[in-house]
């Protein structure tokens, strides 16, 4: 479900035409999260520390509304809750793109995405099968290899792209803590340095 903003009362009006009108409105920065009680929740109930640490991640992203806000043609909605568009290996050493519907529950979610990377992971090439249309998602990729310091995704953002992606690094080990680079692109003219600092906050509460 989702609802249309009246922009004559929108607080955020003259920031969203301000930025939202540039050739590039989005704006990121990457923070080490400490994954530490998430990694040990996943490996005592023999779970993917991928999609624990993934619904952690839509947790706090979906406590932020202005991170569930999209731009959709002329107008600006705020979603009740929004899934992640992950990218998902297939054997080859390709990947292909799933969708995974957010659920509060942490085990009904894994369920949900277990079904649909085994569709993935069955098929070939990037696996469109029109999610890729929505909005009411986030772009996902996890980088497990490199414990990345800062990213560029590929693409030129353009005026009325409102989608965040986000990606995350390799997990490590730092004084007993297991930390992982989370990084964030959001559009400016949606959302500011406080709204993604609200995002890290969650993150870091769950």
């Amino acid at each position: 479900m989702k609802q249309t903003i009246d922009l004559s009362t929108w607080p955020r009006r003259e920031y969203y035409e301000f930025f939202g009108n540039m050739p590039d409105p989005y704006w990121g920065l990457a923070a080490k999260v400490d994954f530490t009680e998430c990694h040990r929740a996943a490996k005592a109930a023999g779970e993917s520390f991928f999609l624990y640490s993934l619904h952690r991640i839509l947790t706090a992203l979906n406590s932020v509304p202005e991170l569930r806000t999209r731009i959709e043609g002329e107008d600006v909605v705020l979603y009740d809750s929004i899934g992640v568009s992950p990218t998902i290996a297939h054997d080859d050493g390709s990947f292909g793109f799933g969708y995974f519907e957010y659920h509060e529950d942490l085990r009904a979610f894994v369920a949900a995405a277990k079904e649909e990377m085994r569709r993935v992971k069955a098929g070939k090439g990037l696996c469109l099968d029109g999610n890729e249309h929505r909005t009411d998602l986030i772009y996902y990729s996890a980088i497990p290899w490199v414990d990345f310091l800062a990213i560029k995704e590929e693409g030129a953002h353009r005026p009325g792209d409102s989608i965040p992606q986000i990606s995350t690094g390799k997990l490590t080990d730092s004084g007993g803590r297991k930390m992982m680079t989370v990084s964030i692109l959001v559009n400016h003219g949606l959302a500011d340095g406080r709204h993604v600092g609200q995002f890290y906050t969650k993150l870091e509460e769950i």
